[in-house]
């Protein structure tokens, strides 16, 4: 009888995570929620090594799965409601539909249309004076007089710590304002151009490889 596998390096293995969050994020953006033995299959990884990092990844808040254990969130991208979505004229399937995802923050609204160099809208609401708040992309590059806060990036869990806090504002002065009434809270203000080149750069392990 041979010995069970040691997956006890599973999670911690970057290539692993990034073939699973690749796999993930394509999976929610074409509106399908995988179950973990399609998402091995899709990452082409075994069952268990999708399992390992999965639950890893969901311990640290970097992904969501259902009750009867589908992944519903990844790489900021979410099956659940939110106040963040991308609107953009793609569609689940490549359709051509309008498609809306939704996002776990603002900035997510932001980053993965950036990455994506799609041509989309950010819609959120202001954290400030709680307006709609819409945010234009053009092949991947944001336009007008939004500003982002970030909170401090090295936390231990995504979305309680990071997500919770990284929010847009209709500009800066909506941002300085809500920055001191809140007491001046660990984090930065960014631009939406700012916010789109981190986001190139945070979602590049998410992106299909490059063909030499």
């Amino acid at each position: 009888m041979s010995a069970a596998p040691d997956l006890s390096s599973a999670a911690d293995d970057p290539e692993l995570e990034r073939a699973v969050r690749r796999a993930g994020f394509a999976a929610l953006l074409d509106g399908r929620f995988p179950t973990l033995p399609e998402l091995a299959a899709a990452a082409g990884v075994s069952d268990e090594e999708a399992a390992a990092v999965v639950a890893a990844l969901v311990a640290r808040g970097r992904a969501t799965v259902t009750p009867d254990g589908r992944l519903d969130g990844i790489a900021g991208v979410t099956g659940r409601a939110t106040r963040h979505t991308v609107e953009w004229s793609g569609g689940p399937g490549g359709s051509g539909a309008r498609g809306i995802i939704q996002t776990w923050c603002a900035f997510d609204a932001v980053a993965v249309p950036a990455a994506l160099g799609w041509t989309a809208t950010a819609v959120t609401t202001c954290r400030s004076c709680g307006d709609g708040l819409r945010v234009a992309l053009e092949a991947g590059v944001p336009s007008g007089d939004a500003w982002g806060w970030l909170p401090p990036g090295d936390c231990e869990h995504v979305l309680r710590d990071f997500c919770a806090a990284a929010d847009l504002f209709c500009d800066r002065a909506h941002l300085e304002a809500w920055r001191v009434a809140a007491g001046d809270p660990p984090g930065d203000p960014r631009s939406v151009a700012e916010l789109a080149e981190l986001g190139r750069a945070a979602w590049a392990d998410c992106l299909p490889p490059v063909s030499p």
